[in-house]
């Protein structure tokens, strides 16, 4: 599952020669916009609504499940449907308040965001301590019980060491190996996450470090297969996929 993204692109495709221009593809004045001054590039946009355009930090992030909470009252749920996961992820991707949600999204239910958030935490948990109980026990045994968990999470960790499965020796070394590169790597991103905290009322300043976090087109360190996302804001839409399985339909009661 993906959010919904909006990329502008003002310029035409390569190789394409439209009616009225020379065939150089040029414009009458016979420059291309991006070389006048003071041209900006439109930003890509990675949600509808407005916002400061960056991630919750996790601190942030506990607070918006707080509001949540506190929106929801005692209309307590345990459905949601995909389209909730959808609003939920864009909105702690765009660093968008409950409050200001529902002013952009009225028809948005709070309970129901609530309801997606639990349930995907709880998987990342799960998938998580997979993948710990596998590095402090870098046996064939622990990896073939909890590879499939942990990949939700590590699908490129876990499909690398599945080559070494046949040879208990290699296995070892390489699960050691892979728990060293996803701790180093968690600790960097983490590094990222603390400058945005860092950036404070700055927003162009949070958007540029968060663009780092995340971005459409899945280059961002949250992308990075060594990452173990700590929370659900972290997660990007593969491994966000992975964990809600293929079973999730249109409407469904979270387990």
């Amino acid at each position: 599952m993906s959010t919904l993204t909006i990329a502008p692109n003002t310029l035409r495709p390569a190789g394409k020669n439209p009616a009225g221009k020379n065939p150089a593809g040029k414009n009458p004045a016979g420059k291309n916009r991006r070389s006048r001054p003071g041209y900006v590039v439109p930003p890509e946009v990675s949600n509808p609504w407005s916002g400061r355009q960056a991630p919750f930090t996790a601190s942030e992030e506990a607070r918006f499940v707080e509001d949540l909470e506190l929106l929801s009252g005692y209309d307590d749920v345990d459905e949601f449907e995909r389209r909730d996961v959808t609003v939920l992820l864009t909105a702690l991707r765009c660093g968008l308040a409950p409050r200001s949600l529902l002013a952009q999204a009225p028809g948005v239910r709070p309970n129901r965001l609530l309801a997606a958030h639990r349930e995907i935490e709880s998987r990342r948990l799960l998938s998580e301590h997979a993948w710990l109980t596998i590095a402090v026990d870098p046996c064939r045994v622990a990896f073939e019980t909890f590879a499939r968990c942990a990949s939700e999470l590590l699908p490129a960790v876990i499909s690398r060491l599945a080559t070494h499965r046949h040879d208990e020796v290699e296995l070892q070394q390489a699960i050691e190996d892979a728990a060293e590169q996803v701790v180093r790597t968690t600790r960097r991103v983490l590094v990222l996450e603390q400058r945005l905290a860092e950036a404070g009322d700055d927003p162009a300043r949070a958007r540029e470090i968060g663009t780092l976090l995340y971005d459409v087109h899945g280059q961002g360190a949250w992308s990075l297969p060594t990452f173990m996302p700590p929370r659900v804001g972290a997660i990007v839409p593969l491994r966000l996929g992975a964990l809600l399985g293929d079973e999730m339909s249109a409407g469904r009661r979270a387990s």
